[in-house]
């Protein structure tokens, strides 16, 4: 079966129930109710179905669906386990759905009651129980069904890879007639259950005989709307998502900026991008209209890692491959990253770049030619280093990532390493040393030569086990007669064979070339990365829990990617426990890759707690933990961005809902990262949570819109006296205060730009090559009320605009004179010199407060209604 993927979501769910007869069934099959499908997919797409086989009616009444949140136990204070009672009768043959009120309209066309109480929040790691009679007081009843097992947090879903309770749709085997009772058991949903990608609900509303989902070359889609020059949106999900972008081409870049300046267009690469990129997008607008009808053609790949459908896209009502169209006009390189897929269509792209090129079209034509290419861009952008081998298809041979210009444009393919590059049959084009990836694509029997440094050594039937590594892969040497430490760097000639899987070079010259190298620095991978391509390499794994230990000191643990097993021989670690890192070499015996730690140093227990301060001033990938009170949040992509701080600094936590609240003070774990400049962590589910509820927001900063810059990224903040001009289509609108001007980012809505702000409130973000500031609600939006437009209405006495103005001047003595009199200049307009006359009266009015300030007598009152009278009074 082919990996199932899914887009990124939420949390907080529904529930809905939907009655459709399906095929009778005899009372002998089912004895009572079972959940029969689970939906658990993008943003608020969240559902259960219940099933009654029995023969009989039910009385719905005598039961209760309870969430048990991120491994709540039945123990009363642990966690949290939230009930929904059901109430009325489920005839035989009929479903009850239960899903989330905010989910898409495909979903609720199949639900009759919806909701929003705190079930619905389950995610892929809340055990889901069917109990009858259940009582909330002591969490039990008896057990009718459940998803999941109670008690345990299994990081992200229960599962594996291809079945698990996260991201994807799960209908239950039609053979199954008896729900799962045992709430503490381990939980593997591939037993019973058949996966359907994310956002499949056509099941839902009837129980019948299912088959699992096949991917197929090709698929039949509407359009609608053409994100970009390389990415479309379909009307109806795909594998579970309607974002498509585009196999083979890679158009110009269009993020960075709002607009391009066409005297820069020459000059300037990043305006030579948002130009090129822009004229793709409208030559693919041209090609595609919303509602067309187009073939999707996948490719080896169904999904990236963004969830988005890999396709070439082709027009159904005559046949045009639209993305080829767009290298042919010169509005796209070809672009290939192993595996390229079917030789002919490669041929035929590349062959239309080169035509292209030779034709002077588009990017490559001579009056206005782009200045990078995609890649190149967004390696130079987002200060990232080209990482990929590149090779020429031409002569088989690859060069290092920064010499890409060596491979002409339409003769590359990218591969992600030298390992895959070799074992493709592509040769090096430049001189180096013999690497150890040259010696695992060897023939076993080789004859080869390596150079790494020592990771680990483990000494075994009177020889020692090297695992040796460099910066393409890594490899066990065998010998008996090297003497090299951890650490060390050796070079090393032998044949190349397997020990029961385990590949090793036996070695009849070894020497130390180098002692004491630096160390090497392990690879963090999930669970899910074990395997050929990692084998004798220095790796480190987050997170991990320790289920159990057999009588080989073989112990299964799990982190967020799954269960596998750790090699321990020495029995360091300790059952029960969950670490916050282990680190080990990846070996390979009794036909399953393990993960062999060193020693008891390779056990990292907790990671230290440190200030934002300190999360911001490490370096990008740097893995940390902190608390902070979130201060904003904000959906997008699927996930929301949580704005959190704390005394010294903020960051941005992006997360799906966990529960959280403005004003909770959260704890995080995660790997410190840029999203287009602005930095951010992206916890698992497993190490995100609220350590206290409702502790209050921390008061907003009040910066001047100078002081608006990185020192406050991802901090509550005020800004004074702003006025607001008309906004982009994108939501920025230029402001500015009394020192300077800056930019709101208005997720919140349009902003009234015909007043005068007396302050606007609202988070320090980045993005667009700059800093803004990101108001959350409209209440952020404090609008500098007049002293006279009531008066001049007729709605206020002048006793009320006394009243009023001595109240601010108050708070305010110098703003509001000076909001006094610019009204004033703009109210009134006398005979002789008005400005003389306003500012006459404004000087016994300062002196009228002064005294009333002081002596709080009523005459001062009366002698500021006098003077704004004869103000207002004077011809």
């Amino acid at each position: 079966m082919q990996r199932l993927k899914s887009v990124l979501l939420s949390l907080f769910f529904v529930v809905l129930v939907s009655s459709m007869l399906v095929i009778p069934v005899s009372a002998e099959d089912f004895d009572d109710l079972i959940i029969s499908e689970y939906v658990e997919g993008s943003g608020f797409n969240k559902a259960l179905e219940l099933y009654n086989g029995t023969g009989n009616s039910i009385n719905l009444e005598d039961y209760t669906l309870v969430n048990f949140t991120n491994g709540a136990s039945q123990e009363p204070d642990d966690g949290f386990a939230s009930p929904l009672e059901l109430t009325g009768e489920l005839a035989s043959g009929e479903t009850l759905v239960v899903a989330h009120a905010n989910g898409s309209d495909e979903l609720l066309e199949k639900a009759d009651v919806t909701g929003s109480s705190y079930f619905y929040g389950f995610n892929g790691n809340d055990a889901i129980v069917l109990f009858k009679n259940y009582d909330d007081s002591v969490r039990d009843g008896e057990v009718i069904d459940s998803i999941g097992r109670v008690g345990e947090d299994p990081g992200q879903y229960w599962g594996d890879e291809q079945t698990r309770t996260a991201n994807q749709t799960l209908v239950r085997d039609y053979d199954v007639k008896v729900g799962d009772r045992n709430i503490h058991d381990e939980f593997h949903p591939e037993d019973e259950w058949i996966p359907f990608f994310a956002d499949t609900f056509e099941h839902l509303g009837q129980h019948e005989p299912v088959e699992p989902p096949e991917i197929e070359d090709e698929y039949v889609a509407t359009v609608d709307r053409v994100v970009d020059g390389d990415t479309i949106h379909i009307t109806s999900p795909v594998l579970g998502t309607t974002n498509v972008r585009y196999l083979n081409m890679d158009t110009a870049e269009t993020y960075h900026q709002d607009f391009y300046d066409e005297d820069l267009i020459l000059e300037d690469p990043n305006h030579s991008q948002k130009y090129h990129g822009d004229k793709a997008t409208e030559y693919l607008q041209e090609l595609l209209q919303p509602g067309d009808e187009v073939i999707l053609k996948l490719g080896e790949e169904p999904l990236d890692t963004y969830g988005r459908l890999l396709a070439e896209v082709i027009r159904a009502e005559d046949d045009l491959n639209t993305g080829l169209e767009l290298v042919r006009e010169g509005h796209a390189p070809s672009y290939f990253i192993w595996p390229v897929g079917d030789e002919e269509t490669y041929l035929e792209y590349q062959e239309a770049a080169r035509q292209a090129e030779e034709d002077k079209l588009g990017i490559w034509s001579e009056d206005a030619p782009l200045m990078e290419l995609p890649f190149e861009f967004r390696s130079r952008y987002d200060d990232r280093p080209l990482h990929r081998m590149v090779g020429n298809s031409s002569t088989m041979q690859y060069y290092l990532p920064n010499d890409y210009e060596e491979v002409p444009h339409y003769e590359r393919i990218f591969f992600p390493d030298e390992m895959t590059a070799l074992a493709e049959g592509y040769e090096p084009a430049f001189e180096r040393d013999p690497v150890i990836a040259d010696a695992r694509v060897a023939d076993l029997g080789t004859n080869v030569m390596v150079e790494g440094t020592v990771t680990h050594k483990v000494e075994a039937s009177g020889m020692i086990n090297y695992y040796v590594q460099d910066h393409t892969a890594a490899i066990v040497v065998r010998n008996g007669d090297l003497d090299a430490e951890v650490g060390d760097e050796i070079r090393a000639a032998g044949t190349t064979e397997e020990f029961y899987g385990m590949l090793q070079i036996v070695a009849s010259n070894a020497e130390v070339i180098n002692e004491a190298q630096d160390v090497v620095d392990p690879q963090v991978i999930s669970s899910r990365d074990l395997g050929e391509e990692l084998e004798a390499q220095l790796v480190t794994l987050e997170d991990v829990e320790v289920l159990s230990v057999d009588q080989y000191n073989d112990y299964t643990v799990r982190d967020a990617g799954g269960e596998f097993i750790i090699d321990n021989d020495a029995g360091f670690l300790e059952v029960g426990e969950t670490y916050d890192a282990i680190t080990g070499v990846i070996d390979y015996n009794f036909g399953e890759y393990k993960l062999m730690p060193r020693s008891e140093d390779d056990l990292q227990v907790e990671l230290p707690m440190v200030s934002l301060e300190e999360v911001r001033n490490a370096e990008l990938g740097t893995r940390v933990h902190f608390t902070g009170i979130i201060t904003a949040g904000f959906f997008q992509g699927g996930m929301y961005n949580y704005y959190v701080q704390d005394e010294t600094g903020g960051i941005v936590v992006r997360a799906e809902d966990f529960g959280a609240e403005l004003g909770d003070e959260i704890q995080v774990k995660a790997r410190t990262e840029e999203y287009f400049g602005l930095l951010q962590v992206i916890p698992s589910e497993s190490n995100v949570e609220v350590v206290n509820y409702d502790v209050g927001l921390p008061e907003p900063k009040q910066v001047a819109s100078t002081e608006i810059g990185e020192a406050l990224e991802g901090q509550l903040v005020t800004v004074t006296d702003v006025t607001v001009e008309q906004g982009n289509e994108f939501g920025d609108y230029p402001a500015s205060d009394d020192y300077g001007e800056f930019v709101i980012d208005a997720l919140v809505g349009d902003i009234d730009t015909t007043v005068t702000y007396e302050s606007i409130t609202g988070v320090v973000t980045y993005n667009f090559d700059e800093y803004k500031l990101m108001p959350r609600f409209e209440e952020d939006f404090v609008v500098q009320e007049s002293l006279l437009d009531g008066y001049v209405e007729g709605e206020d006495t002048l006793s009320d605009v006394t009243t009023n103005l001595v109240e601010r001047a108050d708070e305010d003595l110098e703003e509001t004179l000076l909001l006094l009199e610019e009204e004033l200049h703009e109210l009134i307009e006398t005979k002789g010199n008005t400005d003389q006359h306003i500012a006459s009266g404004m000087q016994h009015i300062e002196k009228s407060l002064d005294k009333y300030f002081d002596q709080s007598k009523q005459v001062e009152l009366n002698k500021i209604e006098n003077e704004l009278d004869k103000l207002f009074s004077r011809p």
